[in-house]
């Protein structure tokens, strides 16, 4: 299943921090009748299932016209550059209005406005600061929030493959010190792992030690 938002959960050494987790953990087992909640367990309860009736929900014109303007804008915020990148989807959108819907229900109201928009924008920017940000090219890259290749990486592979492809039309084996000689005149990096990937996968084999080939 997948998820509107994914969060990255630092499990950072705080001496204070973990003292206190730590007596809590101890507390719920030994005097649990002690360990009071924030909020009323039953009271959640009941609000939880009080908003869930609100059914009818309106999405206001602010509400609407906010959530397209994020969307558009960071579809096209690479636009014009030499890369792939895609900073979110159709599917990233959507999110967007579910969780901006949720936020409605949780005020108790039957309409979705401006605040519920910016308030779903909000963590959708964080989530996707968490996860999406690509080092390579300084992006926000989707690919890796769902688990795919970024695009620095994808057009890394393609670059290498050029090289491979291209000293293949002099030689039936390529020597491996010539494609990573190639590779560094461009400015590619890591590419014995690129190598060792593409072999993996079954585009490159080696016929013989120090020499790769590209499957037909």
């Amino acid at each position: 299943s997948r998820f509107d938002l994914k969060f990255a959960l630092k499990d950072r050494p705080d001496r204070t921090q973990d003292e206190k987790l730590a007596d809590h953990i101890i507390m719920s087992r030994t005097r649990p009748e002690l360990v009071e909640p924030a909020i009323d367990i039953n009271l959640l309860r009941k609000y939880i299932a009080y908003s869930k009736q609100i059914i009818a929900i309106e999405l206001t014109d602010d509400a609407a016209q906010r959530l397209k303007e994020f969307y558009v804008d960071m579809r096209n915020r690479y636009t014009g550059e030499d890369t792939n990148t895609i900073s979110i989807t159709l599917r990233q959108y959507e999110a967007l209005i579910r969780m901006a819907e949720a936020s409605a229900k949780i005020r108790l109201d039957t309409k979705i406005r401006a605040e519920d928009a910016e308030r779903a924008i909000n963590l959708m920017k964080y989530s996707l600061s968490q996860l999406g940000y690509d080092y390579e090219t300084g992006r926000i890259d989707i690919d890796r929030v769902e688990g795919g290749m970024p695009a620095g990486r994808r057009r890394k592979i393609h670059q290498v493959l050029e090289i491979i492809e291209s000293l293949q039309k002099t030689m039936k084996e390529v020597p491996v010190e010539d494609v990573k000689a190639a590779a560094e005149e461009q400015g590619i990096e890591g590419i014995d792992e690129i190598i060792e990937r593409l072999k993996n996968e079954g585009t490159l084999f080696e016929p013989r030690v120090g020499f790769i080939k590209k499957s037909r």
